[in-house]
């Protein structure tokens, strides 16, 4: 399973983005000074998420799949829910804006899925 994340998942024109994204991990991690790194990336766009409890205000969220691995990916040792960001195009093709990493939603030891909004 990870050799398929990074040999499968994130073939260029297959299923990760024709560019890579850039992860901002909050800049420190215990008193360890960490720095962005640009990575591989499978992204989900514009689902709606409802942030209130009578649901009149949504917002977009995208979930974005990354190797779990600290070199070519995030590592799910280091991420930091609230802290960190990515930096992704809201629709293929626009202008990447950062966006923060608010949930692991899913992981095993190839793969985390990540919501980001």
């Amino acid at each position: 399973m990870t050799t398929d994340a990074t040999t499968v998942f994130m073939v260029d024109g297959d299923f990760k983005e024709s560019v890579s994204i850039t992860y901002h991990p909050h800049r420190y991690y215990g008193a360890t000074l960490r720095a962005d790194r640009t990575i591989d990336a499978v992204i989900e766009r514009h689902r709606l998420a409802v942030f209130s409890e009578d649901g009149d205000t949504v917002a977009g969220m995208w979930v974005v799949y990354v190797a779990n691995d600290s070199t070519v990916g995030i590592s799910s040792d280091e991420l930091d829910l609230g802290g960190d960001a990515v930096t992704i195009s809201p629709r293929d093709g626009e202008t990447p804006v950062r966006k923060t990493i608010v949930e692991l939603m899913s992981q095993d030891h190839a793969m985390l899925q990540l919501e980001v909004r």
